[in-house]
């Protein structure tokens, strides 16, 4: 089985922004257009599971399947990008400083959620 590789990225801080960030990298052994097929229908599965906590969702998909993503939880703004690498799903994104001792379990939720997408 393939194990995820949560990367941590050298400051804690997106630059630009001045925000907290995390990046998370799943591996899968999928062809690039079956993923990005999958990956369509993430969003869509993360306001079906979690209708209560997870509103304003704005996603913007580009031609190679990528995404672009916001949306509040618990009160909280997030915002990032989910794209496909060569044999891996790549998310990264900023969580406001409020957020922050959330971040592993924001990026465990993350991670199953592309799992169980990709192996369906």
């Amino acid at each position: 089985m393939l194990e995820y590789r949560r990367t941590i990225q050298t400051s804690i801080f997106d630059e630009r922004l001045g925000v907290p960030s995390f990046k998370v990298t799943v591996p899968h052994e999928h062809p690039p257009q079956a993923i990005a097929q999958k990956l369509r229908g993430f969003a869509e599965q993360v306001r079906a599971e979690n209708a209560q906590q997870v509103t304003q969702v704005v996603e913007i998909w580009d031609e190679h399947g990528n995404l672009d993503f916001s949306f509040k939880a618990f009160g909280f703004s997030i915002s990032g990008r989910m794209e496909h690498i060569a044999q891996a799903v790549q998310v990264q994104g900023n969580l406001p400083l409020a957020a922050w001792p959330f971040r592993s379990m924001v990026e465990q939720k993350i991670v199953e959620t592309i799992q169980k997408i990709i192996s369906e």
